[in-house]
């Protein structure tokens, strides 16, 4: 019986796949991102621009896996009652996908994140602000050999401010200044993304 069980949980452990990891650097777009200004009742609003990022993937299974995502986008912030101001875009998120299907050319799944979106405009402008934010995407995997895959992605990424929140801020011999008096929203940005992946 003993020998039996030894048996059985050799062949389970056999049987589990190894851990898998991979390593995907992106090139992207970003599109929309609007803040609501409470001091004009206007809004200020994100110029699509080209981003870049990087994925980092953990796999224990065939049809899932961990990933740590970042994503960059330099960009410019206009509004009707704005001054244009340079601001940079980062998201760093953790989350998995999982695989919809295992087809011999093509794999679709789904993607699900949450972290942090950091806004930090030009110098002059003022500081670095950080908030809470969550991602859902769905991408396509074109593997090209046992090692390297071809990543075609759609992200959309959803940024909870506080009510009165105050962008872009920094003080002077006059007092403080922000940048951008916004009310409680959620800034709401899409991300399409090509990368390749190499999986070791």
């Amino acid at each position: 019986m003993a020998s039996f069980a030894a048996g059985a949980t050799d062949s389970d452990e056999g049987a589990r796949p190894p851990l898998t990891y991979g390593i995907t650097p992106f090139a992207g777009y970003s599109a929309g991102g609007r803040f609501n200004l409470t001091d004009t009742d206007t809004h200020a609003d994100v110029r699509d621009h080209l981003s870049y990022g990087l994925a980092l993937d953990l796999s224990t299974d065939q049809s899932s896996q961990y990933e740590l995502f970042y994503s960059r986008q330099s960009t410019t912030l206009r509004g009707p009652s704005l001054a244009p101001a340079d601001i940079t875009i980062q998201y760093l998120h953790i989350g998995g996908s999982v695989r919809l299907a295992d087809w011999p050319r093509l794999q679709p799944y789904l993607i699900a994140t949450v972290g942090a979106t950091r806004f930090s405009p030009d110098a002059p402008s003022g500081t670095d602000s950080t908030h809470f934010s969550a991602s859902l995407g769905t991408g396509l995997r074109v593997p090209l050999n046992s090692h390297l895959a071809l990543r075609l992605e759609a992200r959309g990424f959803g940024t909870f401010l506080n009510t009165n929140t105050n962008l872009f801020c920094r003080s002077n011999q006059s007092g403080g200044l922000c940048l951008v008096h916004g009310s409680g929203s959620t800034f709401i940005q899409g991300e399409a993304l090509a990368g390749l992946n190499y999986t070791f």
